[in-house]
């Protein structure tokens, strides 16, 4: 068993090119993920316009 926890040599942090590496691989998944929230967001604006016509 180890006495204590290694220590990073180097400070490993997230770039940029990490992070255009993640989008490209999953960019259809992100996609679909927005997707999502757009539909979403419209159907419940649908909702919220139609329960007000019905009030009025």
């Amino acid at each position: 068993m180890q006495s204590e926890l290694p220590k990073p040599h180097n400070n490993e942090s997230y770039r940029a090119f990490e992070f255009s590496e993640f989008i490209q691989e999953n960019w259809i998944y992100l996609g679909i993920v927005l997707i999502m929230i757009y539909i979403v967001v419209m159907y419940a604006k649908i909702v919220k316009d139609r329960k007000k016509n019905k009030d009025n």
